[in-house]
């Protein structure tokens, strides 16, 4: 298939983002080799210019490969649908790259985590007049840069690689699975009552968890920064599992409708756009707080930035939390004060 526009200006993103990455990475690797902050002589001082402006690049190119996950999502789900032949959504496009695509996405979600992880403790280094910091975050970015470029060549073999000669089911074949034999309705029905259960439950303790984070004390932050991204990563993985298996087919409106990529068309309103920034909003956080926190062993020094960005990033995973929970779960809990009962019966 000739490459989309959409897809080629994904494509054209990434490259820019990669590029950047890479000019702030080899300007990293000068770091760690040459840095001396008492240094005064003219070698250090353009080292210093040199990663600031790096730095700044470095955070526009998470910032650009954000977006272009975003195009990418959007591309797949509302675009090339009407390209690929029996494709009704994202599901059936993915199919027609197997298994690349759900690959790519998954790595896509790993080295944006990892940037933006990266790109919260540049700016916490950035608010220190001594930056500390700069020799612990050059090594961080070493480490992401070959996530990244993974993650590129895997993004370019899936791009290039749709097979449009054979149609896909997508959908349909949801429809089509009306055999339900008695063993795969017990297996569902005990999905959805323990799904919801357990989506609830995590919630209301990553919220707690959240909550009760105190950063003066240091060695108790550890432990429960520690709590707080092992919460979020259940978190993370009971919410997509709840939203798929249960509560999707309340946004639908049609009994086993299991397919996420229906959620980002416009006939749904779209919801699933503001589902994943939420849903993704938590991963981030999770692991911003938990590197801040981790950056007391590196710098013990009191940072003056550093309280107020863990409560920041402690609001924003919070707003995270309640703003998927509640996009996920209204319609379900609609349908039951409208109607008495549960889609399911």
């Amino acid at each position: 298939m000739p490459l989309h526009p959409l897809l080629t200006a994904t494509l054209i993103a990434d490259t820019l983002a990669l590029i950047l990455a890479a000019g702030a990475a080899v300007s990293a690797a000068q770091v760690v080799l040459h840095w001396s902050p008492g240094d005064t002589r003219r070698r250090q001082l353009r080292l210093q210019a040199r990663q600031e402006a790096w730095s700044l690049a470095g955070s526009i190119a998470a910032w650009l490969y954000l977006a272009a996950g975003f195009l990418l999502i959007g591309t797949l789900t509302n675009v090339l649908p009407g390209i690929v032949p029996g494709a009704m959504c994202g599901t059936g496009v993915l199919q027609s790259c197997t298994p690349h695509g759900q690959r790519m996405l998954f790595m896509r979600l790993i080295a944006t985590v990892g940037f933006f992880c990266w790109q919260r403790l540049e700016a916490l280094n950035r608010s220190d007049p001594l930056a500390a910091l700069t020799r612990f975050n050059a090594r961080i970015l070493l480490v992401v840069l070959p996530i990244l470029g993974v993650c590129y060549a895997q993004t370019l073999q899936t791009l290039t690689g749709f097979d449009t000669s054979a149609p896909v089911d997508c959908c349909t074949a949801l429809y089509d699975r009306v055999a339900w034999t008695a063993e795969a309705e017990q297996s569902g029905g005990f999905l959805r009552t323990a799904l919801p259960w357990i989506f609830g439950i995590t919630s209301v303790g990553l919220a707690l968890l959240t909550l009760g984070f105190r950063p003066s004390e240091r060695r108790r932050a550890q432990r429960h920064a520690t709590l707080v991204l092992t919460g979020a990563t259940v978190w993370l993985a009971a919410g997509a599992a709840a939203l798929v298996r249960v509560l999707a087919p309340y946004h639908y409106e049609v009994l086993h409708h299991y397919c996420p990529w229906c959620l980002f068309l416009p006939a749904h309103r779209a919801i699933g756009f503001p589902l994943l920034i939420f849903w993704g909003l938590v991963a981030i956080e999770a692991c911003a707080l938990w590197a801040l926190v981790k950056t007391r062993a590196v710098c013990p020094a009191p940072l003056p930035a550093r309280p107020t960005m863990m409560r920041w990033s402690r609001r924003r995973l919070l707003f995270g939390i309640a703003g998927f929970g509640l996009l996920a779960a209204g319609p379900a809990l609609w349908w039951r004060w409208q109607f008495g009962l549960w889609i399911s019966g």
